[in-house]
C-alpha cells in the first residue's frame, strides 16, 4: 500500500540545504531530522496548518532523492517545490538513461523512470524496463525487480514474473520471487 500521495523525483543538484531553505522559506515545521530507516535517510517537515506533510528521502540503495507528499494541500505544496527546486519528469529520467556511462548511472536511470514515469505501459518506459530485463548483467535485471518494489504497476510485475520464471541467475529469480508474493500478501499500487 502506498503511503504518499505524489512523489517528486529531485534532480541530482538538488542538495539538501536547498530543501531545507525551502522549507523555511514555505513555513514548514520540522517533525523529524535524519531519521535512518531501510538505508535511507529522512527528514519529515509539516505544512504551518499541519495538514500536509513532506518526506525528504535520500534513497541510498537506489541512489536518488525524493519528497513524497501526503495531505490536503499536495497540489499546492508539488507547485510551491516545483517553482524552486528541480524535479525530474519522465523525459529526465529517459535521457539520464540514455546517456548514462556506466553501471551506476543506468542503475540510477532505471530507478529514476520507474519513479517519474506517468504510465508504465508507456511504449517508451516499457521498452526500457523489457531491454533491462534483458540485459546481459544480472545487476540491471535485477533492477526491474527493484523498480517494481517500488512502483508495482502491473507492466512491471509483468516483467518480474518473466524474471522469476527464465532468469539464468538465482538471485535474481529469488528476489523476483520474493518480491511477487510480497505483493500478492500486500497488494500493489
Amino acid at each position: 500500500m502506498v503511503s504518499f500521495e505524489k512523489r517528486l523525483v529531485l534532480g541530482p543538484e538538488v542538495s539538501r540545504d536547498d530543501v531545507e531553505d525551502l522549507a523555511w522559506d514555505l513555513d514548514w515545521n520540522i517533525h523529524e531530522l535524519g531519521e535512518e530507516e531501510a538505508g535511507a535517510r529522512i527528514d519529515i517537515w509539516r505544512t504551518d496548518d499541519g495538514k500536509t506533510e513532506i518526506h525528504r528521502v535520500e534513497d541510498r540503495p537506489i541512489g536518488l532523492t525524493y519528497l513524497t507528499l501526503r495531505g490536503a494541500a499536495v497540489t499546492m505544496t508539488e507547485q510551491q517545490v516545483r517553482s524552486v527546486l528541480r524535479v525530474w519528469a519522465q523525459s529526465d529520467a529517459l535521457v539520464a538513461l540514455h546517456d548514462a556511462d556506466g553501471r551506476d548511472e543506468r542503475l540510477r536511470g532505471l530507478y529514476a523512470l520507474a519513479l517519474t514515469a506517468d504510465d508504465l505501459r508507456d511504449g517508451a518506459v516499457v521498452n526500457e524496463f523489457r531491454a533491462a530485463a534483458s540485459d546481459p548483467d544480472p545487476g540491471i535485471r535485477q533492477a526491474v525487480v527493484v523498480a517494481a518494489g517500488y512502483r508495482p504497476d502491473p507492466a512491471l510485475v509483468e516483467l518480474v514474473a518473466e524474471l522469476r520464471e527464465s532468469d539464468p541467475v538465482s538471485f535474481v529469480r529469488e528476489n523476483a520471487d520474493i518480491l511477487l508474493k510480497g505483493i500478492r500478501l500486500h497488494g500493489g499500487e
